[in-house]
C-alpha cells in the first residue's frame, strides 16, 4: 500500500449518528427516513439555490446506476432533471406548477444529474432507489457528502480516487460522454473499477469512515 502517496485528507467532522445531516454551513441537508412504508422515500434532499460559479456539493456530475431505478419527488421549489449528457433539461419538477410533474424515475444505467432550477430559492426533493438496500445507500450518502463537505470547509479539492472508491462501493459509475452508448457504458464502468481499485488497494482509501457512518445495531 502506497498510501503516502496519497493527497492530504480533511479532518473529518463527526456526524456518524445526526439525522438531519447539515452541510455547507446550513445550506443543505440529508435526511433519512423509516423504509418500513413503501411510499416513505429513503432520502430527502434540500439543495442551496444554483450557482453555476460555486455548484453545491449536492449537485452531481452526470452519472448512472448499474442496477437500481432512481425515483425522485418534488417537495418545494422546482428542480431540473437531465439524462444522456444533455444540457437541456428532460424533466421539471415543480411543486408550485398545477401542470409540472411532481415525481420522476430514473432506469439502470441511464446517464442523469440533476440542479436546483432556482437560483434564489432553495429546493428540497426526495429521493429513492429500487431494489433498496437502506444500509448501503446511507453508508455511500453519509461518506460521499460528509467528506466533500469537510474538503470545502478545508478549501481543498477531493480526491479523485476517493470519490471513485465510494462511487464503486455503490455500483454508481460516472457518465462518461462517449458514443455509441454501449461503448460509453463499458468504459465508464471500466474507469470507475480501475480508479476505485488504485484508490482503495494501492492509496488505501477507505468506502467508509466512523466520523461519516456507524451500522445500525440489527440485534436491537
Amino acid at each position: 500500500m502506497l498510501s503516502f502517496l496519497r493527497a492530504k485528507t480533511p479532518p473529518r467532522t463527526n456526524r456518524a449518528k445526526e439525522n438531519p445531516i447539515i452541510y455547507e454551513d446550513g445550506a443543505s441537508s440529508l435526511e433519512f427516513r423509516p423504509s418500513a412504508d413503501p411510499q416513505t422515500y429513503l432520502l430527502r434532499n434540500m439543495h442551496t439555490p444554483f450557482n453555476q460559479k460555486e455548484p453545491s456539493i449536492m449537485v452531481p456530475p452526470f452519472h448512472f446506476h448499474m442496477h437500481q431505478t432512481e425515483y425522485f419527488r418534488i417537495v418545494s421549489g422546482r428542480c431540473y432533471l437531465f439524462k444522456d449528457t444533455s444540457d437541456t433539461p428532460w424533466k421539471i419538477l415543480d411543486d408550485s406548477d398545477p401542470n409540472a410533474a411532481r415525481t420522476a424515475s430514473i432506469t439502470p444505467n441511464q446517464y442523469h444529474t440533476i440542479n436546483n432550477a432556482s437560483t434564489t430559492q432553495p429546493l428540497l426533493l426526495d429521493v429513492s432507489l429500487t431494489p433498496e438496500d437502506v444500509e448501503r445507500e446511507e453508508r455511500f450518502f453519509r461518506n460521499f457528502f460528509g467528506y466533500l463537505d469537510d474538503c470545502k470547509k478545508e478549501g481543498q479539492s477531493p480526491s479523485i480516487f476517493q470519490l471513485f472508491v465510494f462511487l464503486q462501493s455503490a455500483d454508481t459509475p460516472l457518465g462518461l460522454p462517449i458514443a455509441p452508448k454501449w461503448l460509453g457504458l463499458f468504459l465508464s464502468r471500466a474507469l470507475m473499477n480501475a480508479m476505485g481499485f488504485v484508490g482503495r488497494w494501492i492509496l488505501g482509501y477507505k468506502s467508509t469512515y466512523e466520523e461519516y457512518y456507524v451500522a445500525k445495531d440489527k440485534t436491537l
